[in-house]
């Protein structure tokens, strides 16, 4: 390596911490004063009493509403900044058992039909197992909550080769228009508005993050019936990008 490249390398490594340390600072320092808000909002609720007037109720439910989300956004740009810091430990997974606790640990599963199909010549595999499981469950939930049908079939296909996992998640629901598409992975960014369905946005944004650190691959696609497609190309071995 040239001298000059070894500076750009050092001086591209002090931004990144300056960026890390920044993002740190100011989530923490944030939230402080957010949870205040919220306490206090909710004080002049009770000082209020049951007379208060329903407008007045529905406008201080709105403020927590708010605040909440603000802190969500908050928490998912550190764990963006921290992705190749956090969670970085490589140990055995059964990848059917892995689906499965990711598909239990939704939280609006309301009418999903989850179809599962293995083609693996080994359940178990030895990976970064808590970085899979937020692909995966970020994925699943996305695919959940952003169905528009009454019975909402979600589909899960992994298979495997000799260098590579291949997940395959995708839905019968809306899809994703063509004019968008460029957008998905982008940070906070969401199809349907904020208010018609509460979202932080950067689920995808994470999965995208961990999936290229990793040295694998995610793409969209529309299905044949106006669906969702997402597959992910996952290594086998694991080579740490930064």
């Amino acid at each position: 390596m040239t001298e000059s490249a070894q500076k750009c390398q050092e001086e591209l490594s002090a931004l990144k911490k300056e960026y890390e340390d920044f993002v740190y600072i100011v989530s923490h320092d944030i939230k402080t004063p957010m949870r205040a808000i919220a306490n206090i909002a909710t004080w002049i609720e009770d000082d209020l009493g049951p007379d208060i007037n329903i407008d007045i109720l529905n406008n201080f439910s709105l403020l927590k509403n708010r605040v909440a989300r603000l802190e969500n956004m908050l928490n998912a740009l550190l764990e963006l900044s921290r992705i190749n810091r956090t969670e970085m430990e490589e140990y055995e997974v059964n990848i059917p058992k892995l689906v499965k606790e990711c598909m239990a640990t939704l939280d609006n599963k309301t009418n999903v039909k989850f179809h599962e199909n293995y083609n693996l010549y080994n359940e178990n595999c030895i990976t970064l197992g808590k970085k899979l499981n937020k692909v995966i469950f970020n994925l699943l939930d996305n695919a959940v909550r952003f169905h528009d049908k009454q019975i909402k079939n979600v589909f899960i296909d992994i298979s495997e080769n000799e260098t590579e996992y291949q997940i395959k998640i995708s839905d019968d629901g809306p899809g994703i228009a063509e004019e968008v598409r460029q957008k998905i992975f982008s940070i906070f960014y969401t199809v349907n508005s904020k208010d018609v369905l509460d979202s932080t946005g950067a689920g995808l944004t994470i999965s995208s993050k961990i999936v290229a650190m990793v040295g694998g691959a995610i793409q969209y696609t529309p299905s044949v019936n106006n669906g969702s497609i997402f597959q992910i190309n996952w290594p086998k071995i694991i080579s740490v990008k930064n």
